[in-house]
Parts: C-alpha cells; sequence; structure tokens
C-alpha cells in the first residue's frame, strides 16, 4: 500500500506539479506552527515540475524517520544528480494573526552541495507569490529571505532566528518558502533536508546543563529570556538517542528552570531535552540537551573530621564522590540508647567535600557521630568519630542586693557546666576596669566590699570554659552605694532659671531637712535658706549675674557636708517669637516716634516677615520715665492692591517678658489710611535702663484684615521689634535740698540714714556694675550695709512716685 503511495505521489508530482503546482492544496496552516512530518508531508506544497532533483517526503538513510528532503530516486535516497542542474520548491501557507511582531523560527537541516552552488534558501512572501520550478526567488515585492545559504553541513543542523518580525505579514496569510537550487557540475552529497519546522511566540529554553551527577540522581538546568511560560516547561528523558516530536508526552514538567531526576539506573547514560509550554497549542522546540551518564556505585566508608565544635554545634567533613546519592548520619551524646538520624546531600562541584552542620546540641556533652554512603538503597559501613562540646558561653543574669554605703552582694546564676567565672566592676565614668576571679561553681555569690559611699558601679560576669578562652561578658548590673547623712546631697539642679529666679531640686534623703546657701560670686557672705523638702524657689535674683550655690543634709540638727560649688548665671529678659508668612503684598514702610524731652527716632524699611532693630544703634528710641504725649507714627505700603491692615504696638514697660494688655500704647482696626498715629504715656513706675544691655523691647505688628494679636503667627504683613531706653526725669536743683531725699553719713560705715521719706519709701541697693544687690522697705528712716563689702554703691529711692538715685561710699 506504502509502496502505491509512493508511485501515485511521484505520478501526480511529475505530470501534475508542472501545470498545477501542487497535488495536495490546502488550507492555511494557523500560527503558531510546527511540523515534524510525523504524520504526513504536513500539507506542503511541492513544486518540482520536471526538474531532476525533486522535493519529496519520507524516510531516507540519514534523516529522521519522516523528513522532507530533495531526492533525484523518487524520494528513496537523500542524494541528488549533481550534473542536472535544478530549481525546486516547498511552500506551506500560514495565516499570521494580526499585531504580530517579533516571532521565533526554527527548523532542523542538513544538506552538503557546493559554496555559492548548490543549497537550500529560505524564503517569506505574501501568499499571492507562486514560486516556479526552474526559476529562482529574489528579494522584493515582499519576498524576505531568512539566514544566508543552507550548505556545507553532512551533518544535522538547527537553525534559530529568535527575532523574526512578522508584522509586514500580520493579519494576512504568508509563504514560507523552502528553495534547493543546484547547478550541473560537481556537489557533495547529501543535498537538502529539512525536519522539524517551528515558527510562534513561545521561547525556547538555552544554556542547557546538567549537574549533581549520582548513580541515581541528576539536575537538569537550562536559562531562559523571560518569565516562565504559562504552561511551565516539558522534560524529555531516554535511553535512546530518539528524539521526541511535537506531539511526544513529556517525562515530566516544571514551572522552574531546573529538574530533579530521581530513581535513575546507575551506570547508564541518558539523553535528554526540554521545551517551553506557552500554551496547550503553542510550545517551543524540543532543545536537545545532550547526553550524561550515572556513575557506578561506590558506598566505601567515609573519613570524617569533626571541626568548629561549639556549646551547641559542630561541622562534619569528609571527601566528596559523585557516586553515591546521599548519605546517613546520626549521632548521639555517649552513653544515650536512641541516634538521631538524618540524610545528607551530596556537595556540588566545585566543592571537593562534603560539610553537615550538627546543630541543638547539649553543651559540655561528649557525642558520638557515624556517617554512612547511601547508593541506590544501599546503606555501606558507618564511620565512627566522638568529640565534646564547649560549656554554654551565654552571660549568667546578674543580681545586685544588700547594698550597703560600702558593699553589695553580687548573685550570678545559671551556672554553665564545665566553667569557672570572672567577674569585673568599676564606678560608672571611669575607664580602668577591675578583675575578681569568682569562687568556683556550685558558689553563686560574691561580696564586693571597699566601696565608697554614693557612688554608682557597674559589674559584669562572664564564664570561662575549662581549657578555654573567656567568653563574652553579661550586660552591665549598675548599683549605686547607700547615702549617709553626712554625704552631700546628690543630684543638685535648676529646673526652672529665669532672670529674678530660679527653681532648685537635689534628690532627698530620708529622714532629712536641708540647708541651701548662695551668694554672687565674689560676696563674701552666703545667704543661707533652710528647707524641710527637697526643693525651694530663689527670689529677688538679680538679671545676668552670676551665682553660686551649695546645699547638705540635716539629720538630728547636725548639718553634713555641703555639696561641691553650683554655678548658674540669671538669664536677661527674653521675649516670644512673632511672625508674618508672608510680607509681598504689604509692610511697614517706616516708624516714627517723637518722645516727649528726648530725640526723634525714624527708620524706614524694606518688606520682611520679621526684624529684629534691637541691635542697630539708629533705631534706639528714648523715653523719660512718666512722660506724656509721647507720639508713634507708622506708614504703610502696598506692593500691587490696596490692603486693610490693622496695627497693634506694645512697650514692654515692666521689662517682665511679656507684652501685657496694659502695655498696648496702639491698636489700629483694619483700614487703609496711612501714616497712622497715636499718643502714648510712660508708667511713673516703668523699668529704667540703668545698663545699656537692660533695655526693653516696642514691638510694632501690621496684619491684613485684622489686628495683631502678641505672640502669634499670621498670614500676611509684618512685625518689628525695637530697642527702648528709659531714663529718669531730671534731678530737681541740687541747691534746693531742705525737704528733698538725702542720705547720710557719705562715707558711711554700718547704718545709712534716709532723711525726708515717708514710711512706706522704698529703695534698690546697686553695684556700679549695675547687678541689683539688695532691695526693700526702708524702716525707721535706716538702711543696714555692715555687710557690704568696702566699695562705692548706687542707691534708689521711691517715696509714692518721688524718687531719687545717689552714690555713696561703704568704708
Amino acid at each position: 500500500m506504502k509502496q502505491h503511495y509512493f508511485l501515485l505521489k511521484a505520478f501526480c508530482t511529475i505530470i501534475l506539479g508542472f501545470l498545477l503546482g501542487s497535488c495536495f492544496p490546502s488550507t492555511s496552516a494557523t500560527f503558531p506552527y510546527r511540523e515534524d512530518f510525523s504524520a504526513g508531508n504536513g500539507d506542503l506544497t511541492f513544486v518540482n515540475g520536471s526538474q531532476t532533483n525533486k522535493w519529496m517526503h519520507g524516510s531516507a538513510v540519514g534523516n529522521p524517520p519522516n523528513a522532507i528532503y530533495i531526492s533525484n530516486t523518487n524520494g528513496n535516497t537523500n542524494a541528488y544528480n549533481v550534473t542536472g542542474s535544478s530549481i525546486v520548491h516547498t511552500y506551506r501557507d500560514i495565516a499570521i494573526p494580526a499585531g504580530t511582531g517579533n516571532t521565533i523560527f526554527s527548523f532542523d537541516w542538513r544538506a552538503g552541495g557546493e559554496s555559492t552552488k548548490d543549497y537550500l534558501r529560505v524564503w517569506l512572501a505574501p501568499s499571492t507569490f507562486t514560486p516556479a520550478a526552474g526559476t529562482s526567488i529574489t528579494a522584493g515585492a515582499g519576498r524576505v529571505r531568512v539566514g544566508n545559504d543552507f550548505n556545507m553541513q553532512t551533518a544535522w543542523q538547527t537553525y534559530i532566528n529568535a527575532n523574526l518580525d512578522l508584522n509586514t505579514f500580520a493579519g494576512a496569510d504568508m509563504r514560507l518558502i523552502f528553495e534547493w537550487v543546484n547547478n550541473n557540475n560537481g556537489g557533495t552529497q547529501p543535498p537538502a533536508s529539512v525536519d522539524n519546522i517551528s515558527l510562534g511566540k513561545c521561547f525556547f529554553p538555552t544554556s542547557l546543563q546538567v549537574s549533581a551527577i549520582t548513580p541515581t540522581t541528576a539536575i537538569l538546568s537550562w536559562a531562559a529570556p523571560a518569565a516562565p511560560p504559562a504552561d511551565g516547561y516539558e522534560y524529555y528523558i531516554t535511553t535512546t538517542n530518539t528524539p521526541p516530536n511535537s506531539g511526544t508526552t513529556p517525562t515530566g514538567t516544571t514551572s522552574i528552570l531546573t529538574a530533579n531526576l530521581s530513581q535513575l539506573i546507575p551506570n547508564t547514560t541518558y539523553y535528554w531535552w526540554v521545551r517551553s509550554a506557552c500554551s496547550t497549542t503553542d510550545k517551543s522546540i524540543w532543545v536537545s540537551g545532550g547526553n550524561f551518564s550515572t556513575p557506578t556505585c561506590d558506598i566505601t566508608t567515609p573519613v570524617i573530621t569533626v571541626s568548629n565544635v561549639t556549646h551547641n554545634s559542630a561541622t562534619l567533613r569528609w571527601p566528596r564522590t559523585n557516586k553515591v546519592d546521599n548519605y546517613q548520619v546520626r549521632y548521639r551524646p555517649v552513653g544515650t540508647l536512641n541516634w538521631t538520624t538524618t540524610n545528607a546531600p551530596v556537595a556540588l562541584p566545585p566543592l571537593t567535600m562534603n560539610t553537615f552542620n550538627l546543630t541543638n546540641l547539649l553543651s559540655a556533652t561528649l557525642y558520638e557521630v557515624e556517617v554512612a554512603a547511601v547508593c541506590n538503597g544501599t546503606t555501606g559501613t558507618f564511620s565512627h568519630d566522638e568529640f565534646v562540646t564547649k560549656c554554654d558561653p551565654t552571660p549568667p543574669v546578674v543580681t545586685i542586693s544588700s547594698i550597703t554605703s560600702t558593699s553589695a552582694l553580687i548573685t550570678w546564676s545559671p551556672l554553665a557546666a564545665s566553667a569557672t567565672y570572672v567577674m569585673r566592676w568599676r564606678e560608672v565614668g571611669t575607664i580602668p576596669w577591675n578583675q575578681e576571679n569568682l569562687p568556683a561553681p556550685p558558689a553563686n555569690t560574691f561580696t564586693l566590699s571597699n566601696l565608697e559611699v554614693n557612688k554608682t558601679y557597674e559589674v559584669q560576669i562572664a564564664n570561662q570554659c575549662i581549657g578555654g578562652t573567656l567568653n563574652p561578658y553579661s550586660n552591665p548590673k549598675v548599683f549605686t552605694t547607700e547615702r549617709e547623712c553626712q554625704t552631700p546631697p546628690s543630684g543638685l539642679t535648676i529646673i526652672q532659671l529665669l532672670p529674678t529666679w530660679a527653681e532648685i531640686t537635689w534628690d532627698p534623703f530620708p529622714g532629712a531637712t536641708y540647708i541651701l546657701r548662695y551668694r554672687k560670686v565674689g560676696i563674701p557672705s552666703w545667704t543661707e535658706i533652710p528647707t524641710p523638702v527637697n526643693n525651694l524657689i530663689l527670689n529677688n535674683l538679680t538679671e545676668l549675674t552670676k551665682y553660686e550655690m551649695q546645699v547638705a543634709n540635716i539629720c538630728n540638727g547636725t548639718a553634713g557636708n555641703f555639696t561641691p560649688m553650683y554655678y548658674f548665671t540669671t538669664p536677661t529678659v527674653g521675649y516670644c517669637q512673632m511672625i508674618s508668612e508672608s510680607s509681598v503684598g504689604e509692610h511697614i514702610s517706616k516708624i516714627t516716634v517723637k518722645p516727649n524731652g528726648k530725640p526723634v527716632m525714624e527708620n524706614s524699611s524694606g518688606a520682611s516677615n520679621y526684624t529684629n532693630y534691637t541691635g542697630v544703634p539708629s533705631t534706639i528710641i528714648e523715653l523719660i520715665q512718666g512722660s506724656v504725649d509721647n507720639e508713634i507714627i507708622i506708614d504703610k505700603k502696598w506692593t500691587g492692591n490696596t490692603q486693610n491692615e490693622g496695627v497693634a504696638v506694645w512697650i514692654d514697660f515692666n521689662r517682665n517678658g511679656d507684652f501685657d494688655i496694659d502695655e498696648k500704647i496702639l491698636i489700629s482696626s483694619p483700614n487703609s489710611t496711612s501714616p497712622i498715629s497715636g499718643k502714648f504715656n510712660v508708667p511713673a513706675n516703668a523699668s529704667v535702663s540703668m545698663t545699656d544691655n537692660k533695655y526693653i523691647v516696642m514691638r510694632v505688628a501690621m496684619e491684613r484684615d485684622g489686628v495683631p494679636v502678641s505672640c502669634t503667627k499670621f498670614k500676611n504683613g509684618e512685625v518689628e521689634d525695637y530697642k527702648v531706653i528709659i531714663s529718669k526725669k531730671a534731678a530737681p536743683n541740687l541747691l534746693d535740698q531742705n525737704n528733698d531725699i538725702t542720705i547720710y553719713p557719705n562715707p558711711v560705715h554700718t547704718v545709712l540714714h534716709v532723711k525726708n521719706i515717708s514710711s512706706k519709701a522704698n529703695y534698690k541697693l546697686y553695684s556700679l556694675s549695675g547687678q541689683l544687690l539688695e532691695s526693700g522697705i526702708i524702716l525707721h528712716n535706716k538702711i543696714d550695709v555692715s555687710k557690704l563689702v568696702n566699695s562705692v554703691y548706687v542707691i534708689y529711692i521711691d517715696d509714692n512716685g518721688e524718687t531719687i538715685e545717689k552714690k555713696f561710699i561703704k568704708e
């Protein structure tokens, strides 16, 4: 029957092929396209005409069981008449989907032929183009040549084009053409043969490798240019070198780039292939991984080396061989019955040693370990080795108890077997450690003595394995020895410091009261304040003055030792922050102050969100205490549209750092008037600037569509601060002092007398540097100055608004 088929096929090809082009017309193949010719000629059209050498389908010596090839014997052989010139074609129409771009094209081939004379060529053409026997195809009119001439290869080859662009054929039928050309002289057998044609988008695996080969296992691996295909990868293994075709059932599938083979037969050669499976209808060609051979079994007892022994682990090492499948490892404490058994894989090249880590071991324990080779289900003879784990290096938990003023009891636990313990201690903040060798276990306490009173110490303890080095220390354990009443209190500190007062605190001592003493630095005498509690407030301090203070415990009426000197300096007056977010649209362009009895101050300025002019000498404002009808003028300026601006001005007359409500000297509701002005009075008790750095501040704020509120941030406008110096009224005629306030004697030794004052008169006493030394009400027209050091002083007396300022000498 098969012979009749070939006779009929040859007859049709010879008689009708020339007239009709083919005896087997067919519809277009679908994309992706695969053809291995296992079920016939794959509906390819043969265009042989009357040429001597023709395309045929079938089996021929040197070819796979099914292929297409050139033959001059009607398919009986894959051979050609080298003197009979021929040009023949075979083609298949393939429907290329719309939107198709780059594709993957491959086929297997071989062709001897003759360089540039006898060759195989591959073409892509529109389905409207029909090749003619005896006529060579040329490029153009949509015809595209794929690759170079395929010849000069008598062994089977695989051609792969991973970027074949089919964009010009997308949405139409494309004709895939194989063309054979030979001249009439010379040539090498065989002519062209083609098999396993593949055209699709499913990429194919590359870089196929085999590793970790044992007598019964191996690992197949490959590379891929993209993420895993939807249906993963299929691999095929056989002991015969027969390639799979598109319909071959795979040995296995995997979604990763490796496949672990098991149950192989020792001393056997295997052949393998792999392909990508993008879908059930789109799979790549089978790619050959070549072959590999499993070794024979060798279950010789391994020679084990035990190393890296710790308190809970050890490392086993032995030479690598690929003649076993795996190893069985078992271990146990010597003297126990039950083994812990596990399997160890064979090390992979380039490693030359197998390594296995034993973990979760008991510390300070003698272990026995055995290893045997396993191959094809047979376990060899076990090795035997013993080793001892080290002591547990974990630092103990340290506790401190029974703390006295000079000693403490140190306790540590738990205790590690086969270990001794070492302690180190020191006062916190010092560098060198003191080392102590602790008593041997089971003892776990030590009394640390000869400590200092009310000192903070830190302690650390570590163990040392017998015959080993010192293990890590524990975290520091900190404790403080008890205080004694005569010991100065600890923790003396200031928790709040303002220009004229300070809040002081220190650590309490049980059952004690306290005495705190303070003074200005440079003054010999102390001000002492007894207190039942461990905190107090010092009042009537002098701004920008350096003080020193000490505190002591009082127990049973006896004062202990004072603390070391604690120094602090009172700050100057500070003011809250106030600023606008933007001054682009409007700003204060000029401030004018016309004091009563003092020079006029004018300051023109550009836009800024906030400006501090207190350090600019030309902007200093001078005012007189108790003066009236002082005037301030504020000019506004806009960029672009005129806006309604509110204005507020404060002067901190009492110099307390706050802009109080009664210190607002001008307020203007939002309007577009410029300039605006107002008059103000200076209080009779306004703070007088005794020194240049003890000034007060005037704050001017302008806000769009609102009246500025002190110490706030607003959206549009400007804020400016100015330095204000207030002086006292001019002194009356010094020649007329019958009813004026006077002081005597001058110089004075103990008591300074004051004349012409009422019972409500008060005074303030300053050094020449401006520091306030004392203040109070003048009792019985006398002031005791006996405690002052010999120097020159300034006294300021205020009697119901009548004031004087005089100097006197203390002798």
